[in-house]
């Protein structure tokens, strides 16, 4: 049986007609692409048997994949563990030579409305410590969070989650109480003061006798 031409060139052609959206669905592609340095399980973090002073430095890196500015936000969760431990926690996060955040996680607030160029990419820092000052009552505490990454632009909205597993040092010696230290020092130099002063003054009377 022969096909008229017509009808031939008809089917060729609703055929691209409609495989035409299809093909343009499937090809496109995220907004965004995030890669950054992890430990073995996949987490951003995941530090054990923290001490007092102990940090930790990563990065991430936003990739914009599409042909326009896109903006994206940077934010931080608790999920669960202690949040005692949580909000001791201090994190640092940089774009380059600026400084977002740099204070204990329990005074974060969403980091809004950073730009990015179309197909460019930026390299966001965080540094995460355990400050020094920490006393026992942290000792044996385990936390979790994540930090969230939402980009998106005038039709998408892409979001990236990196796991921060933590946990402070268990068993062995305690950690250091500062403020116990801090008080020895300032008993000490009181002690110190008064007898400097009886010193100065039986000298100061030997003197004035022998005149």
């Amino acid at each position: 049986m022969l096909i008229k031409p017509k009808l031939f060139f008809s089917v060729i052609l609703l055929f691209f007609i409609l495989s035409v959206p299809i093909q343009g669905a499937s090809s496109q592609n995220n907004i965004i692409d995030m890669k950054g340095t992890s430990s073995e399980n996949g987490n951003l973090f995941d530090l054990e048997n923290l001490k007092p002073g102990d940090w930790a430095d990563r990065e991430i890196t936003v990739s914009n994949q599409s042909n326009n500015a896109i903006t994206y936000d940077i934010d931080l969760r608790y999920i669960d563990g202690s949040e005692l431990f949580y909000n001791q926690l201090s994190l640092e996060i940089k774009q380059g030579d600026t400084i977002l955040f740099h204070d204990k996680l329990s005074n974060f607030s969403m980091i809004t409305a950073l730009p990015l160029s179309a197909n460019s990419e930026e390299k966001i820092d965080f540094s995460l410590t355990f400050p020094a000052e920490s006393g026992n009552e942290f000792q044996g505490l385990t936390t979790n969070a994540e930090i969230v990454i939402t980009a998106y632009d005038d039709t998408e909205t892409e979001t990236s989650s990196f796991p921060i597993s933590t946990d402070s040092q268990t068993g062995g010696s305690p950690l250091p109480s500062t403020a116990t230290i801090m008080f020895n020092i300032l008993l000490v130099g009181g002690a110190l003061l008064i007898v400097g002063s009886f010193i100065l003054l039986y000298l100061l009377r030997n003197k004035v006798a022998e005149e």
